[in-house]
């Protein structure tokens, strides 16, 4: 049986090499398309190739989203040129793990050649446990989420790699025909893939922030990609120390589960740290910055020294979300001031994957809080509050008497509240009400909105 991977691969210099070498144990060859890496994977690729590795490497003009366009077009050559009785669809990031081939190959022979195989994917992420001078990742990595994630990837045999009408989905987790779903038969347990896609800090300042600025630069032709990045990058740009605290993560609650890897040493690649980050962003950076020159020159900015006239210098207010930042510091809490009577999770998190550290959900229809105070007084409410449905309106009241409303515009969106509060003694009845929220099949409670920091300072104490 010959079986054939298909990959397509972007910035993955620090895992690259493994992937490829471990990749070889499964397989007999491999086609790889690299989309424009500039942090050494393509230099590295290259080594592989001339050290006589049965690989072939592809790239192209184009720009835009089509990673799947290219996915099924190497897959159709791995059937049409090079004989795959299988095509094996893998991510640079996505570690194959089983007994051995031959087992492989005896479980793909028992299926019908007209059905696709699947197997799951599991879920690797970077802890503090973590050798740092272990430069290869797949070995480096040894805490998984305790089970396999739902979603799950494919095997294409060759009847349906060679068939015209029938095409993989994005991220290659179903096959289709026209919009039918095609069924797949899964493996035995024993086989499945380890993602490595969390792999260092500084692995996820790369991923944020190059498909954040990509997702921005293109306007409303990226309207609805890539939202889950937005989070990551504001974490990152208002509090970097806490960014690398949520993607480094402790190991509790994971699977110590080391990756049997089988690739043998690797000789090309480096640490990949900070030097990799420096690669893989200056060059798309002055890709940004010279496609703005160009639309400056077009549109005639001007840059020349204003007149003096026009405009006016003012003085920068105390600022009391920096104050708030810093009390936080101090207390080690994000969630301070006031008692949960419902509506409000316990605390979760962090979830590195998400880009959120600990956090509460507010619960649909209504979160409803107590604040206890001494004495009558002024205090002041600061929350982060993180949309999670579209069209999502929050409104707060303060015992009985509205105190704000705030209108989301899109799904994703983290919006900063600071708001004055007049406190009567004893107890305050706050209550932030919602517009709206979502229910799921694999989650039942109404979840409206995340809460990422909720303080209540001011407050005269019982």
């Amino acid at each position: 049986m010959r079986l054939v991977a298909v990959s397509i691969v972007k910035n993955e210099a620090d895992i690259i090499e493994a992937f490829v070498r471990h990749t070889f144990v499964w397989v007999d060859y491999h086609l790889i398309f690299d989309h424009d890496s500039t942090d050494g994977t393509r230099e590295i690729l290259g080594q592989l190739q001339k050290e006589g590795l049965p690989l072939t490497l592809f790239s192209d003009d184009a720009p835009g989203h089509l990673q799947q366009f290219r996915s099924n077009h190497l897959s159709r050559l791995a059937a049409q040129d090079h004989g795959a009785d299988w095509v094996v669809p893998l991510d640079g990031d996505e570690i194959f793990c089983g007994p051995d081939r031959s087992l492989l190959e005896k479980c793909l022979n028992d299926l019908d050649s007209g059905c696709s195989a699947s197997l799951p994917l599991l879920d690797y992420l970077t802890t503090t446990d973590d050798d740092p001078s272990l430069v290869n990742s797949v070995e480096r990595l040894r805490y998984s989420r305790p089970q396999p994630s739902s979603t799950r990837k494919i095997l294409i045999p060759r009847p349906l790699a060679l068939d015209g009408t029938v095409s993989a989905g994005k991220g290659n987790h179903a096959l289709q025909r026209g919009a039918e779903i095609l069924p797949d038969r899964p493996l035995p347990a024993d086989f499945h893939l380890a993602h490595l896609a969390q792999r260092s800090p500084q692995h996820q300042f790369l991923r944020v922030v190059r498909a954040e600025l990509q997702r921005q630069s293109r306007g409303r032709a990226a309207t609805g990609l890539d939202l889950h990045y937005r989070l990551g990058y504001q974490l990152l740009a208002e509090n970097p120390s806490l960014f690398f605290d949520t993607v480094n993560r402790t190991p509790s609650g994971l699977a110590l589960r080391p990756i049997p890897y089988r690739g043998g040493p690797l000789k090309y690649t480096d640490t990949h740290g900070w030097e990799r980050v420096v690669r893989g962003l200056l060059p798309y950076l002055e890709e940004l910055a010279t496609s703005h020159g160009k639309l400056a020159d077009r549109l005639g900015y001007d840059i020349a020294a204003p007149t003096g006239t026009g405009f006016a210098i003012r003085e920068l207010a105390a600022n009391e979300q920096s104050l708030l930042a810093a009390k936080r510091k101090t207390t080690g809490s994000t969630f301070i001031g006031f008692t949960a009577l419902d509506g409000w999770s316990p605390v979760e998190g962090p979830v590195a994957e998400a880009f959120l550290p600990p956090f509460h959900w507010g619960y649909a229809p209504a979160t409803h809080l107590i604040v206890h105070s001494r004495e009558a007084g002024e205090a002041s409410l600061f929350a982060e509050i993180l949309t999670y449905s579209d069209e999502q309106s929050i409104r707060a009241e303060l015992n009985g008497q509205p105190l704000l409303q705030h209108n989301f515009s899109r799904i994703n969106q983290k919006k900063s509240i600071h708001c004055p509060l007049r406190l009567i003694a004893g107890e305050n009845q706050l209550v932030f009400h919602y517009s709206q929220c979502l229910v799921t099949s694999h989650d039942p409670r109404k979840l409206a909105v995340i809460f990422l920091a909720l303080e209540i300072s001011g407050v005269r104490l019982p």
